[in-house]
């Protein structure tokens, strides 16, 4: 069975309710082998993060 490790990544949320994907910052992770499994979102339904997960 596969085991897994997770980590937060931070998106800026604009003044407007627009938000900033780290695109250049994904691509990194990426190729690192982590994954985004589920955006992480505030009250308001905005997207604040994403949650990322890569096998061990």
């Amino acid at each position: 069975m596969p085991s897994y490790e997770y980590k937060t990544l931070d998106v800026d949320t604009g003044m407007f309710g627009s938000s900033s994907v780290p695109t250049e910052k994904l691509n990194e992770l990426g190729a690192d082998g982590w994954e985004v499994v589920a955006p992480i979102t505030e009250n308001s339904g905005q997207t604040a993060g994403l949650l990322l997960q890569r096998e061990r």
